[in-house]
């Protein structure tokens, strides 16, 4: 299911694994499903070449994603020789502060590698708030997620319900974001004046049927806190692009 998150391939007959690899006080995870192959941090500098040759033994020609949690040596240093012998479609990181970026060789070699191979590189997260916990139902057994670009956010509330809307926000999550998915197709059931109030965001995307429009009670909601909505009923197919510039919507219709 994790592959399915990250929009990298639906999982194969082989299952999906997970190897936390040995790396002393450090952090290495390889998530492993069909033909996708993503690294979680590399560990320190010596552990590249460990990294490398578990890689080899397990038949991996080349990353689908590579994943830098954040800059210190000890989820950083290995990257400098992954990179290189295992060329990742694309690394992932999170915005850091200028003031917080290492001065250290791993950080300037790792820059370098990533410029010499010309790997893409994204500042954006990807957060799973929920499901809190087990439901009988399954709307609100939904995977919600934040995706974050830029310093703008999204949060994908799948078909989660009132009732999953409250364990997120009881747990203390933070559900803040610019755009809004708006839970359930706009269903009455969802999009609570406790979410809305909570996350604050600018605009709201209802993906939404012509022979079943989003229920009145949520535009009005939606309306009563200033939100611009976006329906693919009325409007088709949207794009949402977010850049350091800012976001804009582009629609079908």
């Amino acid at each position: 299911t994790l592959y399915r998150i990250v929009g990298l391939g639906g999982p194969k007959s082989d299952g999906f694994t997970v190897h936390f690899l040995d790396v002393g006080s450090a952090d290495a995870i390889i998530l492993h499903c069909g033909e996708t192959t993503i690294l979680v941090d590399a560990g320190t500098v010596d552990c590249g070449t460990e990294i490398c040759r578990y890689l080899r033994r397990m038949g991996v020609e080349t990353l689908t994603l590579a994943v830098n949690t954040h800059p210190d040596k000890d989820h950083l240093g290995g990257f400098v020789q992954v990179l290189r012998e295992f060329p990742p479609q694309a690394y992932w990181e999170p915005e850091v502060p200028e003031h917080l970026i290492p001065a250290s060789e791993e950080y300037s070699l790792t820059r370098a590698a990533l410029e010499e191979m010309e790997i893409p590189v994204s500042p954006m997260a990807l957060e799973v708030l929920g499901p809190v916990s087990q439901s009988a139902d399954s709307n609100n057994g939904s995977l919600v997620m934040k995706a974050s670009y830029a310093g703008r956010s999204i949060l994908l509330m799948g078909d989660a319900e009132e009732s999953e809307e409250e364990d997120i926000l009881h747990s203390g999550a933070e559900v803040g974001c610019d755009v809004l998915k708006v839970g359930h197709h706009g269903s009455k059931t969802s999009t609570s004046a406790q979410l809305l109030q909570q996350a604050r965001p600018q605009y709201a995307v209802i993906s939404a049927g012509s022979g079943r429009p989003p229920n009145e009670e949520v535009l009005q909601r939606l309306q009563e806190n200033s939100i611009e909505v976006y329906r693919t009923d009325t409007q088709g197919s949207i794009v949402l692009s977010i850049t350091e510039e800012g976001l804009r919507f582009y629609t079908e219709k």
